[in-house]
């Protein structure tokens, strides 16, 4: 990894942020265009930077680093599963907020700060890979997820299956589609979804930094169990997974992807599920969004350069 360049792109995306957070204090854009924006990404920007990654282009990715990204893709999630038990023994944060930060740990922002990152340290073919976790992120946090959810005191009786089948997700599976059978394109549609998919990266970052505008950033740095977490999240998970890692024989793009993932913020998506199916108002995962989307510009740069 070229940490001059993660330490740059990081500087833009907080920028971006900074753009965001600005934006909200104005006036510009109300609570609830913040969630109407975040919708928008969601479900059709950043799907189409999914799919602008591997349309038309030429990948020369043989299925050595496919299977290769495959398995990492399994070992991370089951890694932050663990994990995630590991924090809630050590930080006791209380009963009725254990499942809240065990889905805090497991899920972090692989789409808002995940695909834009990678896509500027390993370039848009890359983006392939970040599919992968994609795919696996939204299986598990429709399936998992909402279970540890409904744990808190919510819903069980109607178990969303068919939330499964959304746009990320058909977009990660489409994706890997046209990389497995080098399907090529109209380049019209190809510059469709690169135009699209652009746009996604600034308005995701400017996102994020409404979300960090809608905080109480006092009361939640002086949370002992939310500083604690992301520690925990940030520095800790990434630094025991670097000398792992490097006993394995995986390709180096694959060890920085896979670094890169495991070290980003809490993920947007945690809220929305919580407040769906948690019963609750999703305010201590609001707020670990909020800190650790601020920290990671610091602690991301750094675990790259130790890695």
């Amino acid at each position: 990894m070229n940490v001059s360049i993660i330490a740059n792109q990081m500087m833009v995306l907080f920028l971006m942020m900074v753009a965001g957070y600005g934006a909200y204090k104005r006036g510009m854009v109300s609570r609830e265009g913040t969630k109407s924006l975040s919708s928008l990404i969601v479900n059709i920007l950043n799907p189409c930077l999914i799919l602008s990654g591997v349309m038309n282009k030429e990948v020369t990715y043989g299925p050595r680093l496919i299977l290769e990204n495959l398995l990492l893709v399994f070992l991370m999630f089951a890694l932050l599963i663990v994990l995630s038990l590991l924090f809630v023994r050590l930080a006791r944060p209380g009963k009725d907020r254990e499942n809240t930060y065990r889905l805090m740990v497991i899920f972090p922002n692989l789409g808002f700060m995940g695909i834009p990152l990678i896509t500027s340290v390993y370039g848009q073919a890359s983006v392939i890979f970040v599919a992968f976790y994609i795919v696996g992120y939204n299986l598990l946090i429709y399936s998992y997820g909402i279970l540890l959810s409904t744990g808190n005191g919510g819903r069980t009786e109607h178990f969303p299956l068919r939330r499964l089948v959304n746009p990320g997700m058909g977009a990660s599976v489409l994706a890997i589609l046209i990389f497995a059978l080098r399907l090529r394109l109209p380049d019209a549609v190809g510059s469709f979804f690169g135009y699209m998919g652009n746009a996604a990266v600034a308005l995701s970052m400017m996102t994020v930094g409404m979300t960090v505008a809608q905080a109480d950033l006092k009361s939640i740095f002086m949370d002992r169990c939310q500083l604690g977490f992301t520690a925990f999240s940030l520095l800790l998970v990434p630094l025991v997974c670097i000398p792992f890692l490097h006993l394995l024989p995986i390709d180096p793009m694959s060890y920085g992807i896979f670094i890169l993932l495991i070290a980003m913020p809490v993920g947007s998506t945690v809220t929305l599920i919580e407040m769906e199916y948690g019963g609750g108002d999703g305010r201590v995962s609001a707020g670990g969004i909020a800190l650790t989307s601020l920290v990671s510009m610091v602690t991301i740069p750094l675990i790259s350069f130790i890695a």
